[in-house]
């Protein structure tokens, strides 16, 4: 079991090495039903409408009351958290929004926090601040730890695969982050409050070694691939343990993600977009692209357009498009701030999926 919170000193060297990281974490099986006997009464499921019916019989109804999520825009949560009935505790059950909006209500509402993941999509369950949105905008807002994560081996297998090998992408995307934070810092360009801290990205690059060495168990969901996961995706509090530093966590790959994401209007499944984000980083370094392209998909996360309901013809639009997309949204300094994507990079990145996944048909 990990420690909570994440230790980092400053010195005239930069950032030491962080010494902890993660929460306290509980691995094990029929972890839903023992909520029952501990939670503070009545508590708050956070989950969303087709995890409900699956989860409801396990769990109390003279003790917890269910929020289904609906959105995660903040005027919309900050309507529902006025009419929530009063509750002792807030349970995250569910993906990725459904532990945000959890983290959101346990912050507004200054109650204890307990969180569920039912797949290891994103590394939300791994970070204080609740991604919401804002007109449309992602805003990390907040600060909530939890009590305990319970990590439920049987729960997590039980999700649809590609759900849990999203969870990738929150861990390989350290391999991106630090070639722009290395890059960055190589050309004058980081941020003075951040300097790099090669001690520190080394660590970030051990869970991605980790992630590449163990594909076929995370491929297969062993429990030692969901632990793999786990430790990858703990990693994500260390922004924190940082000083709320991105750097040695994420970088073009994200930048990726959320130019897709302001031009199409659409929701992705997280490690999709953040795991094509790798791949293009890596290519503009030059710097391992096929092996980070083989390895997602031989882990069998789907990263090409059409999976994500895309077309080429956006993502060639949002890549096109990238530089002049980082600039006007003031991202910390990359790659992508000074190398534009050329047509024909984007037709490398085409061939280079075609040649990975084969031709699209629809499943």
């Amino acid at each position: 079991m990990q420690q909570p919170g994440s230790t980092v000193s400053r010195s005239a060297g930069g950032l030491q090495p962080v010494k902890a990281y993660g929460f306290p974490t509980v691995f094990g099986r029929n972890l839903v039903a023992e909520l029952n006997d501990f939670v503070h009464r009545p508590f708050l499921v956070v989950t969303m409408a087709d995890l409900w019916p699956v989860f409801e019989p396990l769990l109390d109804p003279g003790h917890c009351r269910p929020y289904l999520v609906e959105s995660i825009e903040e005027q919309d949560l900050l309507r529902d958290l006025a009419e929530l009935p009063s509750c002792e505790a807030i349970v995250g059950l569910g993906g990725g929004q459904a532990l945000d909006v959890a983290k959101y209500f346990a912050w507004k509402r200054r109650l204890p926090l307990f969180q569920v993941p039912t797949a290891l999509s994103v590394n939300a369950v791994f970070g204080q601040r609740s991604g919401v949105r804002s007109e449309g905008r992602v805003r990390y807002l907040g600060w909530a730890v939890p009590e305990s994560v319970f990590i439920d081996y049987d729960v997590l297998r039980a999700a649809p695969r590609h759900l849990n090998y999203s969870g990738i992408g929150d861990i390989l995307c350290f391999h991106t982050g630090v070639l722009d934070w290395k890059y960055a810092s190589e050309t004058g360009k980081c941020e003075a409050k951040w300097p790099y801290d090669a001690a520190l990205a080394a660590q970030s690059l051990e869970k991605v070694e980790a992630v590449l060495r163990r594909q076929e168990a995370i491929r297969d969901l062993t429990d030692e691939g969901i632990r793999v996961l786990v430790d990858g995706l703990q990693w994500g509090t260390t922004y924190h343990g940082a000083g709320w530093m991105p750097r040695h966590i994420e970088g073009i790959d994200h930048f990726v993600f959320y130019a897709l994401e302001r031009q199409t209007g659409k929701k992705f499944l997280h490690g999709q977009p953040v795991c094509l984000g790798v791949y293009v980083g890596s290519l503009m370094h030059a710097c391992r692209a096929q092996e980070m392209l083989s390895a997602v998909a031989g882990i069998g996360l789907d990263i090409r357009p059409e999976a994500m309901g895309l077309t080429w013809a956006q993502v060639s639009e949002a890549l096109l498009g990238l530089k002049s997309f980082v600039g006007e949204a003031g991202l910390w300094h990359s790659i992508a701030h000074d190398v534009e994507i050329t047509p024909d990079l984007v037709d490398e990145i085409r061939d280079g999926i075609a040649s990975a996944y084969g031709a699209w048909s629809k499943p």
